[in-house]
């Protein structure tokens, strides 16, 4: 089945942090739902299914993102290329749709560095998510595409790939429609992510600025649509580790370290001294006694420390 997004029709892009339920967003106007499916090796976004799901059930167009953290590494963005797509297929986001690479500062990834290394690595995983049957999509603010990316590079090869991200009114400012007077001048852009506050709903607001064409199933689910009043309060990532939803703090007793991953092998995101405060969503227990916290983050990533081994606790739970 072909389907098409029209150039100018509305999208919103949702990660954990958004409802599970995205009804309230095509209620609004949005002809396209981007859904976070994962981040670097280690993190899949326990709410992409519903949210696949709930897209499709709303008779709009799910397509997925991937947020990198492979810095200027071609092995490691070809190994997340292909996590992407295991994630994006759990998700239920069908072959032949849109899957994009989200490249940014910050979060585990490093784009400081070499503009043509950058290039690279993000090819390496444009051709692994391709070479699966996907679409292409590069995603990232416009100033970093235009220092730190060698755009030129990824339009050849892929023409009319670019979802670029330019707030004209700031962050945090509600607004409706985009203003195109303010519109970043760039080739090949398919997608502008013109807010974060698209309607004051607090999610992001896109716009297509050319016609998208692809062909995938988007057969509704079986079951009935999700509703967030029903969400499950528990889930089991990628390492088989089960989640459950609890909103607390934890004061740190000593020096703890905090990570990418639910893993003593994750990228350390720094060590935190005895008295932090850590306000935490959810925990789970590895198969050696550690009790994992999840602190929710900056745009939708989430770190990990760990607040108790077996009995006893590692800090004060409030």
């Amino acid at each position: 089945m072909t389907q098409t997004i029209k150039n100018r029709a509305y999208g919103v892009d949702v990660s954990s942090f958004n409802n599970a339920n995205v009804t309230e967003y095509t209620n609004a106007g949005a002809d396209f739902v981007l859904v976070k499916v994962s981040e670097g090796l280690d993190y899949r976004n326990p709410k992409a299914k519903s949210q696949v799901d709930s897209t499709k059930q709303n008779n709009v167009v799910p397509m997925a993102y991937h947020y990198a953290r492979f810095s200027d590494s071609s092995n490691v963005a070809v190994q997340e290329g292909n996590y992407a797509i295991s994630s994006a297929k759990l998700s239920g986001v069908a072959v032949g749709s849109f899957l994009a690479c989200d490249y940014e500062q910050g979060s585990g990834n490093e784009a400081r560095g070499d503009r043509e290394a950058n290039t690279t690595a993000i090819l390496a995983f444009l051709d692994t998510i391709v070479s699966a049957g996907y679409k292409p999509l590069l995603y990232s603010g416009a100033y970093l595409m235009k220092n730190k990316i060698n755009t030129s590079r990824i339009l050849a090869k892929y023409p009319d790939c670019l979802w670029v991200a330019a707030y004209p009114l700031g962050n945090g400012v509600p607004t409706n429609v985009p203003d195109f007077g303010y519109f970043p001048s760039m080739d090949g852009v398919a997608i502008w992510q013109f807010t974060d506050n698209w309607k004051g709903m607090s999610v992001d607001g896109n716009i297509a600025v050319k016609s998208l064409s692809f062909n995938f199933n988007v057969s509704k689910p079986s079951s009935q649509a999700v509703k967030t009043s029903t969400q499950p309060k528990t889930w089991t990532d990628v390492q088989g580790m089960t989640w459950h939803e609890e909103h607390g703090t934890f004061i740190t007793g000593g020096a703890i370290n905090l990570r990418w991953g639910a893993n003593i092998q994750s990228t350390l995101i720094a060590t935190l001294p005895a008295g932090s405060e850590v306000k935490y969503n959810a925990w789970a227990r590895d198969n050696v006694g550690r009790v994992w916290l999840q602190q929710p983050r900056e745009n939708g990533h989430d770190g990990y420390l760990v607040g108790r081994v077996g009995t006893e606790a590692w800090g004060t739970f409030k």
